[in-house]
């Protein structure tokens, strides 16, 4: 899930482990890295001189979260060795707030296979996104805000504490079950009353009904539902993005 500032001179590339989402002005691609006929199409469209930058949002890599006052960038390989077995390539983001710090390993794919040498580049984790997003939308001072954003296979889940982050966690899920299995279990780890902390979904749609009902027994839930919101389907994934700035405003 990511939040992008996106301008005419820009184009904005969601990366995944096989696939990635190309946005520019009205035309939107999503390709493997080995379709040749929609790598072409691609480059094309980056190839345009009114487009001068572009934003890669990195979803292939799950990130390590570090509070700012105690990271050493000299060791931040370590950071990651214990979730991810892609140690090279590091990158890192600072969170607006200053906060946390995002590090995570770039997926050079799109890299290799198109050629960026005449456009700044400019590399971002969709959590760090998601992150800077949260903090604009935070209004629980009494309790636990559990934030979840769901797609088809997977939901996340952000925690913050009186407006303090405080956990994230990704989970694979096949269905309702496992969905209330694994929200269950983090809810028993950290919820303290079912009176001030609250579930928020981000987004609301009908496919997901049966998980909001499910969640609702459990806990008070709300829902940010911006027009900023939408789901992107490809193949069998979905992913959410955020832009606040142009993405169907």
């Amino acid at each position: 899930m990511q939040k992008i500032k996106t301008k005419i001179s820009e184009a904005s590339i969601y990366q995944f482990e096989t696939f990635f989402h190309l946005d520019y002005l009205s035309e939107s691609i999503s390709s493997s890295y080995s379709d040749k006929d929609q790598l072409s199409s691609v480059a094309k469209i980056l190839k345009k001189d009114s487009i001068k930058s572009i934003d890669i949002t990195h979803y292939n890599s799950p990130p390590s979260i570090i509070p700012t006052k105690y990271y050493d960038k000299n060791i931040k390989t370590k950071y990651i060795e214990t979730n991810s077995k892609k140690l090279s390539n590091i990158n890192d983001d600072l969170s607006r707030d200053r906060k946390i710090t995002v590090v995570y390993s770039k997926n050079r794919s799109l890299s290799q296979i198109l050629n960026f040498d005449d456009k700044k580049v400019n590399h971002t984790n969709y959590f760090t996104q998601l992150y800077n997003y949260l903090i604009g939308k935070l209004n629980n001072s009494n309790g636990f805000s559990f934030f979840i954003s769901l797609s088809e296979t997977s939901f996340e889940i952000i925690i913050f504490n009186k407006n303090e982050f405080v956990f994230f966690n990704s989970f694979g899920i096949n269905d309702e079950n496992e969905f209330l299995y694994y929200t269950f279990f983090v809810l028993k780890n950290y919820q303290r009353s079912i009176d001030s902390d609250k579930i928020i979904f981000l987004g609301k749609y009908e496919r997901f009904k049966k998980f909001y009902d499910l969640a609702s027994k459990y806990s008070k839930i709300e829902f940010i539902e911006d027009d900023i919101n939408f789901l992107i389907s490809y193949e069998s994934q979905s992913f959410l993005i955020l832009n606040e700035n142009n993405i169907r405003k």
